[in-house]
């Protein structure tokens, strides 16, 4: 695929990946859109969209994922997005997450739209 298409970033989980009440040694739901969130801000950097000053901005407006999978610490997860299609201002993405520790494993999928905004310079 063609960079700008699909990007993918490896995740090592931490301990505070974890449910803060220390019930298991799963990662807490909520980790994984921090996971999500992480892989589209390395690829904004990469293509240099995301800088200082910038004009225009993407912004997420909707996230779906549903959760395969269990994933443990300690561990690495694969997220990828993939652009499925491109509209007049925004894009929607393909999410998968892969938990990579031993043998890979879909831990879930699912999509995201982002719009391109005009952001406010004071």
């Amino acid at each position: 695929m063609a960079p700008l298409q699909s990007h993918e970033l490896r995740i090592e989980i931490t301990p505070g990946d974890m449910p803060e009440d220390g019930f298991s040694n799963h990662v807490n739901n909520a980790r994984y859109f921090a996971f999500i969130n992480r892989v589209f801000i390395d690829w904004y950097v990469k293509m240099g969209i995301r800088v200082a000053g910038a004009s225009h901005s993407a912004m997420m407006v909707n996230t779906q994922y549903d959760f395969l999978n269990q994933v443990f610490y300690p561990g690495t997860v694969l997220c990828r997005v993939t652009v499925v299609k491109v509209g007049r201002t925004s894009m929607e993405h393909s999410i998968e997450m892969w938990d990579v520790t031993g043998v890979p494993k879909l831990a879930g999928r699912g999509k995201v739209t982002h719009v391109w905004v005009e952001r406010a310079i004071a």
